[in-house]
Order: structure tokens, then C-alpha cells, then sequence
């Protein structure tokens, strides 16, 4: 009897502890891709690209690729030669491996057309981002405009050129099955250095209209999705440090990018900056009391989103 009861007892004490493994393995997966977010914010590529190839493997099958593909970006911007030529391998790899179909096939695009823009192939970047205009949504086209405007000024392209002027026609977006389903912020525009970085998408719940009901009253407006704020207060009267997201010479652009944060349920605003010779349009997110905390709230909510932005002090 004694027996029975000890093996029962270590029987429990086995499925306990492998319950209790198996969920200290899911929130390590979780924690390593947050701090993979948090490395790649602060500038600390390698230190991400290792994080991203601890956390991938665990990641959903939906997620994996895009989770990948950060860590291609952060490869990327080591510095390195080698490890440049790497993330350029695994790229080639995952654009093979990837659907056509799936939002994330575009970016990659995106991503293959910078590599080449920033490794003087300019013809070659034409032509992969022709394909990417092909595959790409609604949401894009301010991406896509910035990368435009970069390769055109290198590589003058007869046929990407009448692309990317349909980019501005939503009407392009409309043939077919292209219907816009995702929001997008965007992703600087390529420079002869330094190396690419992401171009950032994020999904958005489509707006759906209720049918009317006949009632003899009318019926109560459903109550609006909360808006997410950063937990740390600042108070009134005080320097701030806040999230910029961009700066659009075009308001429409920046309408756009705070349209897409409330879709996220992000709080955003549009701050008019004039100038000499020209006026921007700046969108910014939250007020924290220090660099650290914005920058913490940033790889939280806003790098799993493919959001690309930079803390700023305000007075």
C-alpha cells in the first residue's frame, strides 16, 4: 500500500512538472521576442538578431515568417559584411517559402527591393518592386510612395514608374480580389546607408455597419474602442519625451497613419510644424516622463505592430 501511494505521489509530482515546464517555456518564448522588440528599438542588432532566432521556432505558424523577418532586418544592420550577406540569404529563402497570398509576402518584397537599392543593384530593385506593387495592399501606399520616389531617383524605370502613379489611385486596390485589410505605418525610405529596416504592417479589423432594426426606439450607438495610453502620467506644465511616428509633408498622409493607430487602439495626434520653405505634418504618440519609459512603451505596443518610430523631448 505504501508503495502505491509513493508512486502515486510521483506520478502527480511528474505531470506537475511538466505542466509547470511547459509553461515557463511559453512565457520564455513570450519574453525573448519582447526583448528581441526592446534590442531592436535601442540599436542592439545582434543582440536582437539572437533573440529573434531563440523566439521564432516557438512562434505560430501564421506569425513565424514575420518574426523572421525581423530578424533578417536586424542581421541586416550589424554592420557586418558577412552577416549582411546572411539576412540576404535568408530573405531570398523566405521569400521562396511564403505564400504569395499572405500580407507578410509583400513586405518581404519591400525588404528585397531596399537590400538591392542599398547594394547598388538599382535596376534589379525596380524590378522586385515592381512585383511587390503587384502583391501589395491599400494600406501600403504610403510605403510604397516613399520607396518609389527612392528607387526612381536612382534607377528611372519606364514601367515601374506608371506602378507606382497607380499607387495614388485607390481604384488600383479595387480590381479583383485586392481589397485593402490591413493597417500600415510607415517605413523609412532607403538611404545609400545605413542598411534597410522594416517595413512595418500591422492588421485592422474591418468596419462593419449594423443592419437597421425597426424599433420604436432608436437603438443605443455601440460604445467606441477604448483607447490604449501609456501607463506612466506626466503632468501638466512639464518637459515630455513622446513617440514620433513620422512627418508627412502631405496632411492626408499623416490623417492616414492616426487613423491607422485609433484602428490599433492607440491614442495619436498630429502636431503642424511650418517651416521656411516648407510645412509638416508630425504624428506622435503619448507623453512619458523619460526616454526609458517611451521607448518601453514603443517595444510593448508598438514594434510588434511593424511600427517604426523614435522618441522625441518636448517642452
Amino acid at each position: 500500500m505504501w508503495n502505491v501511494d509513493l508512486k502515486m505521489k510521483l506520478k502527480k509530482a511528474c505531470t506537475a512538472a511538466i505542466i509547470l515546464s511547459a509553461f515557463l517555456s511559453t512565457n520564455s518564448f513570450a519574453q525573448t521576442l519582447a526583448d528581441a522588440h526592446k534590442a531592436y528599438v535601442a540599436g542592439n542588432w545582434q543582440e536582437a538578431a539572437t533573440a529573434y532566432e531563440v523566439a521564432c521556432p516557438g512562434e505560430p505558424d501564421s506569425l513565424r515568417a514575420e518574426c523572421y523577418l525581423w530578424d533578417i532586418l536586424a542581421l541586416s544592420q550589424t554592420g557586418t559584411t558577412k552577416l549582411f550577406k546572411v539576412a540576404g540569404h535568408r530573405l531570398d529563402s523566405l521569400i521562396n517559402t511564403t505564400p504569395p497570398e499572405r500580407p507578410v509576402y509583400s513586405e518581404m518584397l519591400l525588404t528585397k527591393a531596399q537590400f538591392m537599392l542599398y547594394m547598388g543593384k538599382n535596376a534589379r530593385a525596380a524590378e522586385i518592386l515592381i512585383q511587390a506593387i503587384d502583391n501589395s495592399k491599400l494600406e501600403q501606399a504610403v510605403v510604397l510612395q516613399k520607396v518609389c520616389s527612392a528607387v526612381l531617383s536612382r534607377a528611372p524605370h519606364q514601367e515601374l514608374d506608371a506602378k507606382c502613379k497607380t499607387v495614388k489611385d485607390s481604384s488600383f486596390y479595387r480590381q479583383g480580389e485586392k481589397v485593402a485589410s490591413q493597417a500600415v505605418a510607415p517605413a523609412p525610405v532607403v538611404e545609400p546607408t545605413p542598411t534597410p529596416k522594416p517595413v512595418q504592417q500591422a492588421e485592422a479589423k474591418p468596419v462593419v455597419k449594423p443592419e437597421p432594426k425597426p424599433a420604436p426606439q432608436p437603438e443605443p450607438k455601440p460604445a467606441p474602442k477604448p483607447v490604449t495610453k501609456p501607463e506612466a502620467k506626466v503632468q501638466d506644465n512639464t518637459p515630455y519625451w513622446t513617440l514620433q511616428l513620422g512627418a508627412f509633408g502631405v496632411e492626408a498622409n499623416a490623417k492616414l497613419l492616426a487613423e491607422n493607430m485609433q484602428k490599433q487602439g492607440l491614442e495619436s495626434r498630429i502636431e503642424t510644424r511650418i517651416g521656411e520653405s516648407r510645412t509638416l505634418f508630425l504624428v506622435q504618440t503619448g507623453k512619458f516622463p523619460s526616454k526609458e519609459a517611451a521607448l518601453d512603451f514603443g517595444a510593448q505596443k508598438l514594434a510588434p505592430l511593424k511600427m517604426d518610430f523614435q522618441a522625441v523631448q518636448k517642452k
